[in-house]
């Protein structure tokens, strides 16, 4: 019983965190932490002037609600390293072998002048 227990809460836990085990990858520059971060689909839909600071990939799953998850993930990284907007730019999907595939997402990372 215990040991069915066990197997069940670490499925749950492993469910729940979705395909990735690690958070957004960033390289760039950093900044003092920003409250707020705008999320964007391309650079064209912003409308002052800005500057891409950097780059962040991240792991994500193709389902809207691990899509989800994972934009929560890359905009609570970009407040941390003083973004001010992300442009998600690329979902790419790779496959490993016939039963399962990566995807990951491209991201840029903005500060506004």
């Amino acid at each position: 019983m215990k040991l069915c227990l066990i197997t069940l809460l670490t499925g749950l836990i492993l469910s729940l965190s979705g395909c990735s085990l690690y958070g957004p990858v960033y390289l760039g520059e950093k900044y003092p932490p920003t409250n707020t971060v705008q999320t964007f689909y391309s650079t064209k839909d912003i409308k002052q002037p800005f500057q891409v600071i950097g780059h962040m990939n991240a792991s994500t799953s193709p389902t809207a609600s691990g899509q989800a998850r994972t934009k929560r993930s890359i905009v609570a990284k970009a407040k941390t390293i003083g973004a001010d907007a992300v442009v998600f730019s690329q979902l790419d999907r790779q496959s490993n072998d016939k039963t399962t595939d990566d995807f990951s997402i491209k991201v840029e990372v903005i500060k506004f002048d």
